[in-house]
């Protein structure tokens, strides 16, 4: 590297960009010196004017420096207005550089004439005023060693050989002190400025990186929010088409169910039932992969409350009693009092997720559910005697797809998606789950929830006596059957199950909807909105289809009709127009936010599409034959 380098050519980027911003620095803060030497110049004046000599040697060189200051002045007035470009480096480098040597040299020449006629006391003082100048000089100008240099050299030849030429020996003495001096000083200013040019250049280094790097973690920040925004807007896509999908594979279980009166022969009933055991399995994994999509597009809501487990666990005994039953597996469910803080539905689907996923890995012994307190927390805890898991699968078995005993990827043995929802939902709120295996001897899936005591607690409603609804099961509180109005009770004898009212606005599934009804014994009014079924009814009672002043037995609607209003808007008018304690259930393949609630608040049962033949007239039998 030169030090008295007057170009930027050969440089690296960085290393030009540094001598240029120094170059700028020496414009912008060197010429602040200029007034401290004026001042240190009119002193001197004042007290050398009784000294014998010839004042105007030593003012021919203080006039040549203000003409330089002067010159110094109008050249920064320049770099101010328009400072140092790449191109004009060169001129201003120079320009610096004569500047600092014109000024040490006119130093230089009053130094020499004051020392002509100083005395041997003023002479140490004028040494000693040029050594501090010169570490003065090299202390301002560290950053640029050459401007040091060009300053203080001049200075020291001109002193140092005026020193050298007299002939005292207190002369050569104090010559020897002045060049150590400076040339000690010059040394050290040369050694810490490398030091502070290798720093400064690694801090460019080092920004150059950080930005570099930021660059980099944006545009990784980027791609990481395009990919999560197409992944959200994939699932929002799939949740919003569920209900088309669904459509469709409905129309097939349902008209494959209708088909069964007609087939007599044995083998075509075999294969029917084949049919209907793959549109089963096909709507399972449906209904999996749109919970996946609406969890994912962030259509579940986690909304904590404080939740009876005692009424879960009645439901969860109802369904899973007989699924082990059938499977030739133990069923234990211990009764629970507690009370936990967290969203019914969530908690709901977790642990029938984990209770399925046991049942179908539990190929004999037990499958357990219990509740444990653990301090202010509840374990709810499912127990099987199962396969369990091999130690080097448990990281995985929470992962989409992944079945540790189904490398054949069957598809009887579903899409592997159970475990996937459960992580999701846990990861909805503080409902954190845990799993310990034994291979060979089984597993056991907990989830710790929030424990509430409530304040006081309600004690069960009586039942009526008699009723065998009344009694309860395995341990839990009973809920009572309202009790229906006078009116219905007082209703005549209905001729075979009713009838029974269906919006649909989908024709394919209003005709195989009617279809299943109507082989189930059931007359339908079937229609694509609310009027066309009141008008419908009027014709049937004027016919004769439907004696007169009688009421439908139920009434059954999809939510999404194609029209201003939805299937609950519809259900409620119809009850205004045949009766508000009419069995209403809603038929929808949707997975609208907050439906289910708006179900409950409207006394309105919610049906999921695709739905089995079974299952639908199974669910109307009940509610008619309990509002008969």
């Amino acid at each position: 590297m030169s030090i008295l380098r007057r170009s930027l050519r050969g440089l690296s980027p960085i290393e030009a960009r540094i001598d240029l911003q120094l170059l700028h620095d020496s414009w912008r803060h060197s010429p602040g010196s200029i007034l401290a030497q004026l001042c240190a110049l009119l002193v001197l004046g004042w007290m050398v004017r009784d000294w014998p000599m010839a004042h105007w040697r030593w003012v021919l060189p203080a006039f040549g420096h203000l003409v330089v200051w002067a010159t110094v002045g109008m050249l920064t007035r320049h770099f101010h207005r328009f400072g140092i470009t790449e191109s004009g480096y060169g001129r201003w480098r120079t320009r610096l550089l004569i500047w600092h040597a014109l000024e040490g040299t006119m130093w230089g020449c009053i130094a020499v004439v004051l020392l002509a006629s100083a005395t041997p006391e003023w002479r140490m003082a004028i040494v000693a005023a040029l050594i501090v100048y010169g570490y003065t000089i090299m202390l301002v100008t560290i950053h640029d060693w050459a401007v040091a240099f060009m300053g203080s050299v001049p200075v020291l030849l001109l002193v140092a050989g005026k020193l050298f030429n007299e002939s005292p020996t207190s002369s050569h003495f104090l010559g020897l002190v002045l060049v150590v001096s400076l040339l000690t000083c010059m040394g050290v200013s040369l050694s810490v400025n490398r030091r502070l040019r290798e720093a400064v250049l690694l801090r460019h280094e080092n920004a150059g990186l950080v930005l570099q790097l930021r660059d980099e973690i944006n545009k990784v920040t980027e791609a990481k929010a395009r990919a999560e925004a197409a992944d959200r807007l994939k699932g929002e896509f799939f949740a919003a088409a569920s209900h088309d999908l669904r459509q469709p594979l409905h129309v097939m279980m349902l008209l494959s169910s209708a088909l069964k009166p007609w087939i007599t022969q044995e083998d075509g009933l075999n294969l029917l039932r084949k049919l209907q055991t793959a549109l089963g399995s096909l709507g399972a994994m449906f209904e999996q992969m749109f919970f996946v999509a609406r969890v994912d597009a962030q259509r579940v809501d986690y909304r904590a409350e404080a939740l009876p487990l005692a009424e879960m666990w009645a439901r969860l005994d109802s369904e899973f009693s007989v699924l082990c039953d059938s499977q030739g597996l133990r069923w234990h469910l211990e009764p629970t009092s507690e009370w936990v803080q967290t969203d019914g539905y969530v908690l709901e689907r977790i642990l029938r997720n984990l209770l399925n996923n046991a049942v179908r890995y539990t190929e004999h012994g037990d499958v357990r559910l219990r509740a444990r307190k653990r301090g202010p927390w509840v374990i709810c805890q499912v127990w099987d005697t199962g396969v369990g898991i091999q130690r080097q699968h448990r990281h995985r078995i929470f992962d989409d797809y992944f079945q540790a005993h189904n490398e054949g990827r069957l598809s009887s043995e579903g899409l592997g998606l159970g475990l996937a929802v459960v992580r999701r939902l846990s990861l909805l709120g503080p409902t954190p789950v845990t799993v310990l295996s034994r291979p060979g001897r089984g597993s056991c899936f907990s989830v710790r929830l929030p424990r509430l005591i409530p304040a006081a607690m309600i004690p069960p409603a009586p039942t009526e006596a008699g009723d065998p609804a009344a009694a309860p099961s395995r341990g839990l509180t009973p809920v009572p059957r309202p009790r229906q109005p006078e009116a219905l009770a007082r209703a005549p004898q209905r001729q075979g199950r009713g009838v029974v009212v269906l919006v649909e606005d989908d024709p394919q599934v209003r005709d195989s909807t009617a279809l299943v009804l109507q082989q189930a014994g059931w007359l339908v009014a079937g229609s694509p909105t609310p009027d066309e079924a009141v008008a419908l009814i009027v014709a049937m009672q004027d016919d004769g289809r439907m004696p007169e002043g009688e009421m439908p037995a139920a009434l059954l609607s999809d939510q999404r009709l194609g029209l201003s209003i939805t299937g609950l808007q519809a259900l409620q008018q119809l009850r205004y127009e045949f009766g508000e304690d009419l069995p209403a259930f809603l038929l929808t393949g949707e997975a609208t936010e907050g439906l289910t609630a708006d179900a409950a608040r409207a006394r309105v049962q919610l049906l999921h599409k695709p739905i089995e033949a079974e299952r639908l007239v199974q669910v109307l039998a009940a509610s008619t034959a309990d509002a008969a």
